[in-house]
């Protein structure tokens, strides 16, 4: 049975108070032990969309460089590009947010090298044994590394419920074209009698795929990729999906891709949720509102179980799961239970409580 690792953080504590405890965190779990010295580790983390301010604190991702260091491991920061308008569509847009965010080599001590080149399309194809797909396209820098850390900010996701670390490397470690067939399954349709036509879901559109037809936004499916953009900024519940079927298919392909991920380093990594700044939804938007109280910091070597265990805590802390503060119409559990049918761990658990 896997050990999880948890210490709580109170509502509102300051990212400082905060990194003290994730040094104790990581020194009980025993994360810098899972790497020998001179090894090439990449930290996956969340920079933020332009405008937000929830992706977990510079100060805090320092503070897990700054450990991997002391045991002389080359530790460095890694993303990926995005499929939607941004700035983070592309690797000069992208580290430029960074720095403006607090990553720079400045504030960090360690470089940011994109994993998938300079526009996404820098891949990999890794074999996995999953239910819809033999093999997956990620990042191809990935495959060179000796390992992980996967931050992972813990919060509401649009299209899976919620979003951890299987989101994290899932989406996150993904090429395009890896991004591209999981977001294939989403077929939007605009609800007419709901639009006002005010555009903002073409503005965003990353296909140019959504026109005006009398009116009212259209979109057209020929060229539509199912990223989710424009359901995540209506403001008028004026775009729909098919959330049965197309969100339970695309947590399974979410799964299916981190799998590819956690093969490519033979299995090594080591994942730290935090569960704090807990919004409705990704933090790829500009703006998210904060929906529930911070829990605390949750860390171990298998994705499975600190997955599962940052749900629990979630909802033993909250008295109901996170679905309830973020979209009560998805079953979120659906990408920890594929998970497990292929192969990547246990839901069962033990968990250290530390104080």
């Amino acid at each position: 049975m896997s050990k999880v690792f948890f210490i709580p953080v109170n509502e509102g504590e300051d990212p400082s108070s905060i990194s003290k405890k994730l040094k104790l965190l990581i020194d009980k779990s025993g994360m810098v032990d899972q790497f020998s010295k001179k090894e090439y580790v990449a930290l996956k983390t969340h920079f933020g969309e332009e405008g937000n301010k929830t992706f977990i604190h510079p100060v805090l991702v320092k503070t897990v460089i700054d450990k991997l260091k002391q045991k002389s491991i080359y530790p460095f920061l890694t993303e990926t590009s995005t499929l939607y308008r941004g700035q983070r569509s592309n690797a000069v847009d992208h580290i430029a947010l960074a720095y403006r965010h607090g990553f720079g080599f400045d504030k960090m001590g360690v470089p940011i090298i994109m994993a998938d080149g300079l526009f996404g399309d820098s891949e990999i194809s890794i074999p996995i044994n999953g239910k819809h797909y033999k093999e997956v396209n990620i990042a191809a820098e990935i495959g060179k590394v000796h390992g992980l850390v996967v931050l992972s900010h813990f919060k509401g996701h649009i299209e899976t419920g919620f979003g951890g670390a299987l989101k994290n490397i899932g989406m996150g470690l993904s090429s395009r074209r890896g991004k591209l067939v999981q977001h294939s399954v989403m077929s939007p349709e605009i609800i007419r009698s709901k639009c006002t036509g005010c555009g903002i879901c073409i503005k965003w559109c990353p296909q140019n795929t959504i026109t005006i037809e009398e009116g009212r936004a259209y979109i057209h499916k020929e060229n539509c990729i199912g990223c989710g953009e424009c359901l995540a900024v209506c403001q008028f519940g004026a775009v729909k999906f098919d959330w049965g079927r197309e969100s339970g298919d695309l947590q399974e392909m979410i799964a299916e891709h981190a799998a590819g991920v956690i093969n490519a380093v033979n299995g090594r990594v080591f994942y730290i949720n935090f569960i704090i700044n807990v919004t409705r939804d990704c933090d790829c938007l500009g703006k998210s509102e904060i929906v529930a109280e911070d829990v605390g910091l949750v860390a171990g070597d298998n994705i499975v179980a600190v997955e599962k265990a940052s749900y629990d805590l979630f909802e033993r802390h909250h008295k109901k799961p996170i679905q309830e503060f973020t979209y009560p119409r998805i079953d979120p559990l659906i990408q920890i239970r594929h998970a497990v049918s292929i192969g990547l761990g246990s839901m069962e658990y033990d968990l250290v409580e530390i104080s």
